[in-house]
């Protein structure tokens, strides 16, 4: 790892946290990530509040376990001496702007890349999905979960759990 890599690491890795934590524990697209300020994140309910597509507004419940990583960037972003009101933010040239879609992909990508697996923010949000069926078995509530208006985009977690029990079956 490059000099600037590691100081860039060490300054972002709080904020890099809360995010990875947030998609794996919500399932939120990245631009409804992106999209969230300050005052839509309520951790006494674990709930943000999110801009869906279509401009469909909707409040996403958060798992408990990302809540650590949540308050811990919370508290040192309110560090910062800024008004934007983006939630994640990022600091470019002494320069403190909302973080794009663009750089959120990037950081998703460094990080799995360290693990040799080719990562994206919407393999994150499968990861929720499948994760939130195995333990559920409720396709109405992973389609409510990812914002989907019906059960048929959710019907592919459906699928890998089979798949799953049947190379389970398999190896018996």
């Amino acid at each position: 790892m490059s000099n600037r890599a590691r100081t860039s690491f060490k300054k972002n890795k709080v904020r890099d946290l809360a995010i990875l934590s947030l998609f794996l524990s919500s399932g939120l697209r990245c631009a409804e990530l992106v999209g969230i300020n300050l005052n839509d994140l309520n951790l006494e309910t674990g709930k943000v509040s999110v801009m869906r597509k279509e401009g469909k507004k909707d409040v996403v419940p958060i798992a408990h376990f990302s809540h650590k990583y949540i308050s811990v960037y919370f508290e040192a972003r309110s560090s910062l001496n800024t008004d934007v009101e983006a939630l994640f933010i990022t600091d470019y040239n002494q320069t403190i702007r909302k973080i794009s879609n663009a750089s959120i992909n990037k950081l998703v990508a460094k990080y799995s890349e360290a693990y040799k697996v080719r990562v994206t923010p919407h393999t994150l949000r499968h990861t929720f999905a499948t994760r939130l069926y195995n333990v559920s078995h409720s396709q109405v509530l992973v389609s409510n979960q990812l914002g989907h208006s019906s059960t048929k985009p959710t019907e592919l977690y459906t699928h890998i759990v089979s798949a799953e029990a049947k190379d389970a079956l398999r190896k018996l």
